[in-house]
């Protein structure tokens, strides 16, 4: 990863973590017009802290050569992609499938369900783009 991205990522996670302190210090996360105010400050607490977590382990692991030279070599490439595609095809059903159980349970309301799909088809849209502009240019 990118230095400039790490350090944006850990950027932002101090000012989630940060905002989210400061809701439950002054006391502003009970009266926000959200259902479960009291899940905002675990929630950008945790979020905060995972992406602190991330991006700081990021800039402070120094690489060996050798690692850099493995991290550029094309078969670690080739099978880091794989792996990916893999773990998209995994995650695409499992949402598919947790959209169906939550919206026939009672669980999902409306906004949250047009949200998930909604990224569930830009996911699915990227995707076919990216396989056609491939297909296309190689």
């Amino acid at each position: 990863m990118k230095k400039g991205m790490s350090i944006f990522m850990a950027a932002a996670g101090m000012a989630i973590l940060l905002g989210g302190l400061l809701a439950y210090g002054l006391g502003v996360h009970e009266i926000l017009p959200v259902p479960r105010p009291d899940l905002v400050v675990v929630g950008t607490s945790l979020i905060g802290a995972l992406l602190i977590i991330t991006g700081a382990c990021d800039l402070l692991c120094k690489k060996t050569k050798e690692m850099e030279i493995e991290e550029k070599d094309e078969r670690n490439i080739a099978l880091g992609n794989a792996a990916m595609a893999s773990g998209f095809k995994v995650m695409s059903i499992a949402v598919a499938f947790s959209i169906f159980a939550l919206i026939f349970t009672g669980y999902m309301t409306v906004v949250p369900c047009f949200t998930i799909i909604g990224a569930y088809t830009a996911g699915q849209i990227v995707f076919i783009f990216q396989l056609w502009h491939l297909n296309r240019t190689m």
